[in-house]
């Protein structure tokens, strides 16, 4: 288990310190896997040997240990917190870029539907007034020169109607994205809350699980390895 804690709090804190170093990311990686063995190394060195280990040596380990840890606890936060801004960045950058978008479209198309429908009625308007009036002849000069006008507008009234359904249901599917991105918050938002802080204020509660993940990771690896030594010394001892 020991073991297991150390890899992963290893493949964390590595692609953490990637990306501060992007650019020697296979140096960063040997450096990053060399130092976290190390650590393991050095305390079960001093588990085993700490009753006849100088104590200098013994202080400088400890101290070097400390050290590793540190930046164990350093490269999590950095991988953990990237992860998360990511996630946001792309959730908010695809809806703030979209939105304004469609919603723009659609009121302009919206609009030159509702001219056409316009236009549309204007020319029924013009007939129904001249039959009104007792002039079917009129009327039916009037329908004779607006007949290829009104199937012209018509026609055009359809493909704009149907580029409009089209931005509805693109509008549509971009509101259940923002639905699924405000599901995915959704934990963060009650943790928020149960810590007191308010319901858009996410970047605090992920601050505090980071930190409490990062306290425990790394710590709990070392740790575990150390009451390894400390049985196996005992029971070699017996």
């Amino acid at each position: 288990m020991a073991l297991a804690l150390a890899c992963v709090s290893a493949a964390f804190s590595i692609d953490g310190l990637t990306a501060v170093f992007a650019g020697a990311f296979w140096p960063v990686i040997t450096m990053g896997a060399a130092l976290e063995a190390g650590k393991l190394v050095a305390a079960a060195w001093l588990t085993e040997y700490w009753n006849s280990a100088p104590p200098i040596l013994r202080l400088i380990l400890i101290a070097m240990i400390g050290v590793l840890m540190g930046l164990n606890a350093i490269g999590v936060f950095g991988f953990l917190t990237r992860a998360h801004l990511e996630h946001m960045m792309t959730v908010d950058l695809a809806l703030v870029d979209r939105t304004p978008d469609i919603d723009a479209r659609l009121a302009i198309q919206g609009q030159t539907v509702a001219d056409l429908d316009r236009r549309i009625a204007q020319i029924d308007a013009a007939i129904e007034q001249s039959t009104r009036l007792g002039r079917p002849i009129g009327a039916m000069t009037i329908a004779d020169q607006k007949r290829r006008d009104r199937a012209d507008i018509v026609a055009e009234r359809q493909r704009e109607a149907q580029v409009l359904a089209r931005l509805q249901i693109e509008k549509a599917k971009i509101d259940a994205e923002h639905l699924r991105a405000e599901a995915d918050i959704g934990p963060l938002r009650h943790l928020a809350e149960l810590i007191g802080a308010s319901a858009t204020d996410l970047e605090r509660p992920v601050r505090l699980l980071t930190l409490a993940l990062v306290a425990v990771l790394d710590p709990m690896a070392v740790i575990l390895r150390l009451a390894a030594g400390i049985h196996s010394t005992r029971a070699g001892s017996r």
